[in-house]
């Protein structure tokens, strides 16, 4: 449980600070534009059995994103839709493995985001 609090704190205070101002170890930060309706994909996150990992995206307003976890067999993990509030997902690896994030723009516009990945 610790190590959850600790990885969710580091993604939302790298999404905070934005993403030059902090670089936490095993923290890793984006920032970047989506066009309306497209996806960006964030994979080869290798994880080890039992390790947890934090994700978070946050948008500007401007559309609605979709942040999803995959396993490396394409089996969705997890996922949450925010506007303007951070998304923050958390799973745990049940197995030495890949896994991989999307961020998805489900609205017309492009839009502003922030990206942060502890684990």
């Amino acid at each position: 449980m610790k190590i959850r609090i600790f990885a969710t704190a580091a993604v939302l205070v790298s999404l905070i600070a934005g993403s030059a101002a902090v670089k936490a170890e095993n923290t890793t930060t984006d920032r970047d534009r989506l066009n309306g309706y497209a996806r960006m994909t964030y994979s080869n996150i290798a994880m080890s059995d039992g390790q947890e990992a934090a994700v978070a995206v946050k948008g500007d307003g401007s559309s609605i994103l979709r942040l999803s976890v995959f396993d490396y067999h394409n089996n969705l993990i997890a996922h949450t839709s925010c506007r303007v509030d951070t998304c923050l997902v958390t799973w745990v690896a049940n197995r030495d493995a890949s896994f991989y994030v999307t961020v998805e723009n489900l609205g017309g516009y492009s839009t502003e985001y922030g990206f942060a990945l502890s684990r």
